[in-house]
């Protein structure tokens, strides 16, 4: 019973930092000290270094030789890698999704997709910024893992996680446009619907290419 509690405080921590960092309360390289999150959220110190080594394993979080814990650092360079990695990965996913677009497993991918990408719209609409980041993530999480591969999605965590700190701490809120995002996601579900791959494939390039073009 302990245990389970413990491990649910992890991973509220968890959540919490990475809410910070959705929502611009970090700066890249920035150290973070274990004590000050638990005096923050109230707790021991033993679930907050149990969240940050999960973080830290995700790529959220850095932890550097000498055991501090630091925001990564990463150029607009690097946004562009990393969002052409989400692309290739991204696009493997949705041809393995297409590979059998009249079976149960599409239809059941399409409908918690399409359930995300309704929720994104009433997000926006709502100017619930952090929620839709939110749904965000978990839509192109999801995406990834209706590939059915499960190494595909252990490694897109990683490429998600370092995705979380770069684009929410490069670019400015104000840059952003998160209803022509949440968009996207709709018209994405639109070519799911046709069953159309091609038009699925370069509406998601587009969209994740369009993270790389703020940056610059």
């Amino acid at each position: 019973m302990m245990r389970s509690i413990k491990k649910t405080l992890d991973t509220v921590i968890y959540n919490q930092i990475i809410d910070s960092l959705i929502l611009g309360e970090y700066k890249m390289g920035e150290q973070i000290l274990l004590d000050s999150l638990a005096e923050k959220y109230g707790v021991s110190r033993t679930p907050v270094v149990q969240a940050v080594k999960l973080l830290a394993n995700d790529s959220i979080l850095q932890v550097l030789k000498n055991g501090r814990v630091r925001v990564p650092v990463y150029t607009g360079e690097q946004i562009e890698q990393i969002c052409s990695v989400r692309i290739l990965v991204e696009l493997y996913a949705l041809d393995e999704i297409f590979r059998n677009p009249s079976s149960p497993e599409f239809e059941d991918t399409y409908e918690q997709l399409n359930e995300l990408a309704d929720l994104g719209i009433k997000y926006t609409d709502a100017g619930d910024k952090l929620n839709f980041n939110k749904t965000d993530l978990s839509f192109h999480k999801l995406l990834v893992k209706g590939s059915g591969n499960e190494f595909l999605s252990d490694i897109y965590k990683r490429i998600q996680g370092r995705f979380i700190v770069a684009n929410y701490l490069y670019i400015p809120w104000e840059n952003r446009d998160f209803a022509d995002a949440a968009k996207a996601h709709l018209n994405l579900m639109d070519a799911f619907r046709q069953k159309d791959l091609e038009s699925s494939k370069k509406i998601l390039a587009e969209h994740i290419q369009s993270v790389a073009q703020v940056a610059h």
